[in-house]
């Protein structure tokens, strides 16, 4: 009941005072209603013992009232017994009152312990998860942050927040997008989010996200309740998976080039014999005894078009051999295919697999590199092949096909690439692209996955369709480069 020296010595004191009252009313002729002062004793009861001690105290002053009345009073109708009872009621009054207080005090207590605790439970939540809350007033109102953000602005936690500050700690290079935000909140919008780079004092850069969104509005105030993320390590972690892509997606092509070095001898060989050709032809025309000068200048133009064409072949293949950072462009999806379509021609003659081209005229131009998009190009194209190859006898096989269609679709271009082969269950079609899953026996399971990844960082999207019968079709989809333009605007000015 006792839990310290000092609340030992409040104990006694009522003890004491008790006594005291007691004594006073059982054996003094005094004329007043003592036994009230037992009131004092609960209420000091309080600050000594708990609540079941403050209900005993209440009893006893009770009990020693009544005892006091008992030993020099017998008339119950007189004005003693009157006292009594008044002295009764107000120690059983102030002894439910002081019981409720205690109770009110007790959960108050509580809650703040409650409060306290979740403090501290969300100050350290936030420093482990790097992400902070903050509240500010637009237009230029006052600002208020968490220990964490002011953790992540590289700045004391008693210094006070301002805009000033904010953007001074800001990344010369995006602070125009911090003044995007801020006119956004001076406008009232309901969401803001801003993806930017903080500047620290020691030259170190981080990468944050902010969002918030509008609480409350008053007096043309708008007031913004948000959350700040350090996404420093996710963005590190992003860029070294983007550098691994990269070079995985070149050893692809690399191996690519080896899988289809027959096409392209034969691709390079063509424009070179057609060259030696025309060459012999115009040295005949010239030692004519008369020189056909007509017929040797067009042989010579037929030499220039046909280097032209050879250059044309070995700059496709440095490309796709080259590695170095994505270059995107507006690009023509059906000259791209005609390209590439080109470099596999010999590996489809030796498969005995005819390629046809349904190619939608008119196509708008899509945003995009071309190496990239030409390697998920081959990638399905090779895909398409493997799966006729292993597929039905050989009379059969020679009289298989593959597809290459383009439409325009919801203002996007969609390829397309339809084979013959044995087809795709519903399972395997939506497996098909993740990572080191694959339908052939000495597959890796990369190549399509690496297609999905191209895809999705050109905005588009990639998906495999089963057919009912034999068959399955490839497709992706690509945003036009107006749609593109648009939404990179769009992405720059909410980041």
């Amino acid at each position: 009941m006792f839990q310290s020296p000092s609340s030992n010595l409040r104990a006694a004191g009522v003890v004491l005072l008790t006594l005291a009252i007691f004594v006073v009313d059982a054996f003094t002729a005094l004329d007043i209603a003592i036994a009230v002062l037992y009131v004092v004793v609960v209420l000091c009861a309080t600050s000594a013992w708990s609540r079941r001690g403050v209900l005993l105290t209440g009893v006893a002053c009770v009990t020693l009232t009544v005892g006091a009345f008992a030993l020099t009073h017998h008339d119950l109708a007189s004005s003693p017994m009157a006292r009594c009872l008044v002295s009764v009621a107000a120690i059983s009054i102030t002894t439910v009152l002081a019981l409720a207080g205690m109770a009110a005090t007790d959960a108050l207590r509580q809650r703040s312990e409650s409060l306290r605790l979740s403090e501290a439970f969300l100050a350290s939540t936030q420093r482990i998860s790097r992400t902070s809350s903050f509240r500010f007033q637009a237009p230029g109102g006052a600002m208020y942050w968490s220990d964490e953000a002011a953790r992540i602005y590289g700045v004391d936690l008693a210094v006070t927040p301002t805009q000033e500050l904010v953007r001074e700690r800001t990344h010369p290079d995006d602070l125009h997008l911090l003044a995007s935000a801020i006119e956004q909140a001076d406008r009232g919008e309901p969401a803001i989010e801003l993806r930017h780079r903080l500047r620290m004092p020691d030259g170190t850069v981080k990468h944050v996200h902010m969002i918030a969104h509008l609480a409350a509005v008053h007096g043309g105030q708008f007031d913004y309740l948000g959350a700040l993320m350090d996404v420093s390590a996710a963005h590190e972690a992003a860029e070294a998976l983007h550098r691994t892509q990269a070079q995985l997606a070149h050893a692809t092509r690399v191996t690519t080039l080896g899988e289809l070095a027959a096409s392209i001898a034969h691709e390079v060989n063509q424009p070179l014999a057609a060259v030696s050709t025309n060459g012999n032809a115009c040295l005949r025309w010239l030692d004519r005894p008369e020189p056909d000068l007509l017929e040797a200048r067009l042989a010579l133009d037929r030499i220039l078009a046909d280097t032209c064409r050879a250059s044309e072949v070995i700059k496709r293949i440095r490309a796709l051999a080259r590695k170095g950072e994505a270059q995107r462009m507006p690009l023509d999806v059906n000259a791209l295919l005609r390209d590439t379509a080109s470099l596999v021609q010999r590996e489809l003659s030796n498969h005995r697999i005819v390629l046809e081209l349904r190619l939608a005229p008119l196509l708008p131009l899509v945003e995009g590199d071309a190496v990239q998009l030409q390697q998920v190009v081959i990638n399905l194209l090779m895909n398409a092949m493997q799966a006729i190859d292993g597929s039905g006898p050989e009379w059969l096989r020679r009289r298989q096909r593959i597809v290459v269609s383009t439409c325009l679709q919801d203002g996007q271009v969609t390829v397309e690439v339809a084979d013959s082969g044995p087809g795709l269950s519903e399972a395997q079609a939506g497996r098909l692209f993740e990572a080191f899953y694959t339908t052939k026996e000495d597959g890796m399971g990369m190549g399509l996955a690496i297609c999905r990844s191209i895809v999705d960082a050109h905005g588009g999207r990639i998906r495999a369709v089963a057919h009912d019968g034999p068959g399955a079709t490839l497709a992706f989809t690509l945003p036009c480069a107006a749609v593109a333009a648009r939404a990179g605007a769009a992405a720059g000015v909410a980041a």
